[in-house]
């Protein structure tokens, strides 16, 4: 045996109008709680980055000097040097190339 039709629907508006008077609730909640929520993970971080700081200087003798060379930043930073010195070298051969092209063209120049 059935519901009859004005049975289910009196069913489903009930439960709409439960859901509508669960949401005017819930949402004002929520809403209040997410300036805390927000204070609270940025304490967690600020601590973890504290604490990350501190063991770095506990681990390199307290100096403020990089890390050594021996990490994959340290790889990192050492290729990155190499890098744009190569490229000093570059653009200190082309400058030698231009200046040799302008006083070949004008021996005053110089």
């Amino acid at each position: 045996m059935g519901c009859p039709r004005a049975v289910r629907a009196c069913r489903s508006a009930c439960a709409a109008a439960v859901a509508i008077c669960l949401l005017l609730v819930v949402l004002p909640l929520v809403l209040l709680w997410l300036p805390l929520l927000s204070f609270a993970v940025a304490v967690v971080r600020f601590r973890r980055r504290r604490r990350r700081m501190m063991m770095t200087r506990c681990f390199h003798g307290g100096d403020r000097s990089p890390p050594p060379e021996s990490g994959p930043d340290g790889h990192r930073a050492a290729r990155l040097h190499k890098y744009l010195e190569d490229q000093m070298e570059l653009v200190e051969e082309e400058a030698r190339d231009a200046m040799a092209a302008v006083l070949a063209r004008n021996p005053w120049a110089a």
